[in-house]
């Protein structure tokens, strides 16, 4: 987790005032949320802002068991959510898994290697060795945020192969534990905002509208209390999808339309983008 009394430390040790360190990076606002809330921005702007200060992101983190891991970690992360799945796999090419000695930094690299070889390999059979590889794990703490991750994992790749039944059976597993899952940190809750948001794709498309609606509110009521939009694009697509499927109220799935197109444009999701507006067009 980032030490954010550390980064307050170190910027006040340069005698810079919140203005001067965001002048062209950033907005005061967002700067000061990251002080005094906790809300942390995009690795772009958290890491220029580490870099005027001449310092790096690992070193407001804890130990880390190789130089650099859990920078490059965290960046591997804003790939994956921005759908950069060739960076992903060029940041994870870099890290030697032998050299990991902490079990979340394990899991961390097996979920993230799981995620390069569906998306950028294509290689279904080895994404479920990586994500089997933590659900085996003795270490593996029953309320570890990577249990449920590899389980969405699970379910991510029999999705792919049309396996609806087996991929099922795991979202089913996992439906109601993320809803109570506890979040302590933002990167928490990014991951718990990625499987919220695959697993309400997955019961639209299967036509359950009921659970993908709850899993996607939840999704967007998470984004809104801890300001984070990476995931509102897809989530106010879906929303709309659904409101459409259930011959539900045409101006309300509008709306959801027009919220989709606007966070896709903020985080540069074309795809999204297009798929709203196509569904705007259709109505």
């Amino acid at each position: 987790m980032l030490n954010i009394d550390k980064f307050v430390q170190i910027r006040k040790s340069l005698k810079l005032s919140q203005t001067e360190l965001c002048s062209g990076i950033c907005t005061q606002s967002t700067l000061s949320k990251f002080e005094n809330n906790g809300l942390v921005p995009s690795f772009k702007i958290l890491n220029q802002l580490c870099e005027r200060m001449n310092i790096s992101l690992s070193d407001l983190m804890g130990p880390s068991d190789e130089t650099g891991v859990t920078e490059q970690l965290i960046e591997a992360d804003f790939s994956l959510v921005s759908y950069d799945y060739e960076k992903l796999a060029k940041i994870m090419a870099k890290i030697k898994q032998n050299t990991l000695k902490k079990s979340d930094d394990k899991f961390h690299y097996q979920y993230l290697k799981g995620q390069v070889a569906l998306y950028e390999k294509n290689e279904p059979m080895s994404a479920l060795y990586y994500f089997n590889g933590i659900l085996t794990a003795a270490e593996l703490k029953t309320d570890s945020i990577y249990r449920l991750l590899a389980l969405n994992g699970c379910s991510e790749v029999y999705f792919s192969q049309k396996e609806f039944d087996k991929a099922k059976h795991y979202y089913d597993q996992i439906k109601n534990e993320v809803l109570k899952f506890k979040v302590n940190s933002n990167e928490e809750a990014i991951q718990v905002l990625s499987i919220l948001c695959t697993a309400g794709e997955f019961y639209g498309e299967q036509g359950d509208y009921k659970h993908s609606d709850k899993l996607l509110n939840a999704a967007y009521d998470l984004c809104a209390t801890r300001h984070l939009v990476f995931f509102l694009a897809r989530t106010c697509l879906r929303l709309g999808q659904n409101i459409i499927a259930q011959n539900g109220d045409t101006q309300k799935a509008k709306e959801r339309f027009y919220d989709a197109i606007a966070f896709g444009r903020l985080n540069d999701n074309r795809q999204v983008i297009e798929y709203a507006q196509s569904a705007l067009k259709s109505l």
